[in-house]
């Protein structure tokens, strides 16, 4: 190896010693999963709406596959700021309806209520837009998860397997 290319290897080396530990400290779970959209209050109740649409059974509901962080990523992501905010107004609209009809949280309802909610919710035109798209993103959501691919479609990834040294 000549000299040369030696120094320049070793510089670049030192150099990316240098930047990396400031690239690697963005990369977390909390910093990839969350989003500037939605407070932790909002994300609490799209967990909430989707355990309500798809509920833990014998197999693993919404909340259990992780749902509500494939809907806030991909309302933060994906939706325009008007959608995202009839989003927000109908998830408000929810909670406040909680409040008055069982002066509770959406949260401390039971599944019953929750439902009920949901389906005065849907009776609303102002808030239909984001009823629909919110059940539709959470079934999107559940269907294409890992988990539901693997365990109830029996999706393999690569299909076909190599057999090297097989008998003719």
């Amino acid at each position: 190896m000549k000299r040369r290319k030696l120094l320049q290897s070793i510089a670049i080396s030192a150099g990316a010693m240098v930047i990396l530990p400031s690239w690697a400290q963005g990369w977390s779970r909390e910093n990839l999963s969350t989003s500037q959209v939605f407070t932790l209050e909002e994300k609490e109740m799209l967990r909430m709406i989707a355990g309500t649409f798809i509920p833990e059974g014998k197999s693993k509901g919404a909340i259990g596959v992780g749902v509500e962080l494939f809907l806030d990523k991909l309302f933060s992501d994906c939706y325009t700021a008007e959608d995202q905010q009839k989003i927000k107004l109908a998830i408000k609209a929810l909670s406040l309806q909680a409040n008055l009809n069982h002066h509770l949280a959406f949260g401390a309802c039971n599944t019953a209520q929750r439902e009920a909610l949901l389906q005065d919710l849907e009776k609303s035109a102002e808030h239909l837009w984001a009823y629909t798209t919110l059940r539709a993103e959470t079934i999107r959501g559940y269907t294409s998860s890992e988990y539901v691919l693997t365990e109830h479609y029996q999706y393999i990834m690569a299909p076909g397997f190599y057999h090297g040294c097989v008998n003719i």
